[in-house]
């Protein structure tokens, strides 16, 4: 290699080392910017707007400040609701709203013990129920959603007393004044036949449970319902169209059969009655089709069982004990009641399908005849008469019969029979220290009205009618008794008839807003009216529907 070729490759060289150096460094890229987490917020569901147009509503009509109970996002089947404690003098409208993803809201109210105390299952997101008094000091209360999904809001309003017809107006509320209820709306003429129902039984009753339940006759449909002590349950049952005879029963825990449905048309009806609280079932099985029927159940006012039409046929479901613990009992409850000692008339066996006869002497003024059943004998009748075939005085009970006795006294016979199951009686006769002239001038219509104050374990004597007044009634003319209610307090009318008349109206109204009841009975009407902070004027209205006739109407305050 000459000296020429060997500097151009050395020149070569070099031009290739400075070609393979390191190449120019990039600019580095921006590192990717991390999003912030998503943040949990405080607080809840605020259903108040669900709420607010009905609230208003309401409080016009008189309802106290609206209170959310409970707001929440709910699906179907979901649950929301709270404990709720009521004035023991005022009424509570509670209401459910749904936003319009939600299509069909139940509301209900319970007792501690479970039981429902209050109802509303129509078919919509708008459901209300009224509670008044007599009511217990707190209850649960909750919403379901049958049908959709959305915002649910639940709040409370209290409620005077003497504002409770408008406020039921206004919130949709019905049934508490007596008027529709709004529950299974869809079924034509439930709520007429309803109304028409209880007229014939007598009486103010309250709405416990509604339902539209599927029925076949392979196996029997069976609801819950409990009959409370000294009141008595309403079971009424009207089938739908494609549905052809119905039977309905009344089982107690044991599943034996306590009472059978009577007919009212295509209807049933089943009214039980107890002394003490008494948990049954209701079977409902058709004898062909299937199909849906409607169940309603209804309880009474405390002691109603006295003023019940006779022909309603109330059924007693009372447990009996040994007829000597029975009667211990008895005397033990009537101690310092301004009762006698008692007198024992005669003792012996009480047999279905026949009457036990026995004579007696009654005191003049009024006497306490009692009835005591002993074990097993259940559903007793009793009937007092005068020697001369006239009626002095009737009743039935499960546990015994409490007649009374007002008058001049002198010879009378008793009937005693067992309607249920047979067993020993005995009957015992106390003298009344107390004697108002007002009863003793009308024996029948003294032994109607001592009956309704004895009722549900009073244990009333003559003394609790002294105040009784003397009021002649016919079909044609309308009588009226002013009253006074005092401040947070209730006022009881009860008025009973004489021989020579049925069918007893009675209206109680508010002489300040109009607000009104009106009850209905064959012998016996009674009802209440109650008034807030600054009491009420009250006016009786009382009219008789066939005949003419005295009636012994007392007008009483009851303890706060």
């Amino acid at each position: 290699m000459t000296r020429r070729s060997a500097k151009a490759c050395a020149l070569a060289l070099v031009a290739l080392v400075a070609g393979c150096g390191p190449a120019p460094a990039k600019p580095a890229k921006p590192a990717a910017t991390k999003p912030a987490p998503p943040r949990v917020l405080p607080g809840k569901a605020d259903g108040r707007a669900l709420l607010a147009a009905d609230a208003a509503r309401v409080q016009a009509a008189g309802a106290g400040a609206l209170v959310v109970i409970a707001s929440e996002y709910l699906s179907e089947g979901d649950k929301l609701g709270a404990f709720v404690e009521v004035p023991h003098d005022a009424c509570a409208l509670v209401m459910a709203r749904g936003s319009p993803s939600v299509v069909d809201v139940d509301l209900f109210a319970y007792e501690d013990d479970g039981a429902s105390f209050a109802v509303d299952e129509s078919t919509d997101a708008r459901p209300a129920v009224l509670i008044c008094p007599p009511h217990p000091k707190r209850l649960w209360v909750a919403a379901r959603v049958v049908s959709g999904s959305g915002l649910v809001g639940l709040g409370v309003h209290s409620v005077p007393t003497t504002a409770t017809a408008a406020v039921e107006q206004a919130a949709g509320a019905r049934g508490l004044s007596g008027g529709e209820t709004g529950r299974l709306e869809a079924w034509p003429g439930l709520e007429a036949k309803l109304l028409a129902h209880r007229a014939w039984l007598g009486g103010r009753w309250e709405d416990v449970r509604r339902a539209a339940v599927p029925v076949a006759p392979r196996a029997a449909t069976r609801l819950t319902a409990a009959v409370e002590a000294g009141r008595c349950l309403d079971v009424f049952v009207s089938p739908s169209d494609e549905l052809g005879s119905l039977e309905v029963v009344v089982e107690d825990a044991a599943g034996r059969i306590l009472a059978r449905g009577k007919e009212r048309g295509r209807d049933r009806s089943i009214v039980l009655c107890s002394a003490t609280t008494v948990e049954v079932t209701v079977a409902i099985r058709p004898r062909a089709s299937a199909g849906v029927a409607a169940v309603v159940a209804s309880r009474s006012a405390p002691g109603a069982g006295a003023s019940l039409d006779v022909s309603a046929r109330a059924e007693h479901v009372t447990e009996t004990r040994e007829l000597a613990a029975t009667r211990a009992a008895l005397a033990k409850d009537l101690a310092g009641k301004g009762l006698g000692p008692a007198k024992t008339v005669f003792t012996g066996s009480a047999r279905l399908g026949s009457r036990t006869a026995t004579s007696l002497d009654l005191p003049a003024g009024c006497a306490r005849i009692d009835v005591v059943a002993g074990k097993p004998l259940a559903d007793a009748s009793a009937s007092l008469w005068t020697d001369r075939g006239a009626l002095l005085a009737e009743g039935r009970g499960g546990a015994g019969v409490t007649l009374f006795a007002c008058g001049a006294g002198g010879p009378a016979r008793i009937d005693v029979e067992a309607l249920a199951r047979p067993g020993p009686f005995a009957v015992e006769l106390r003298k009344d220290d107390a004697a108002p002239a007002s009863l003793v001038a009308h024996p029948l219509a003294a032994a109607r009205l001592l009956a309704v104050l004895d009722a549900g374990g009073a244990r009333a004597s003559a003394a609790a009618a002294s105040s009784a007044q003397v009021v002649s009634l016919d079909a044609g003319a309308r009588v009226a008794l002013p009253f006074d209610v005092p401040a947070r307090g209730c006022v009881e009318v009860v008025a009973a008839l004489d021989r020579g008349g049925t069918g007893l109206d009675l209206r109680l109204a508010d002489a300040s807003t109009g607000e009104n009841t009106v009850t209905r009975g064959r012998f016996v009407s009674t009802d209440r009216l109650c008034a807030g902070d600054a009491g009420a004027k009250g006016n009786a209205e009382l009219r008789l529907l066939a005949g003419k006739a005295d009636a012994l109407v007392l007008v009483r305050a009851l303890p706060p």
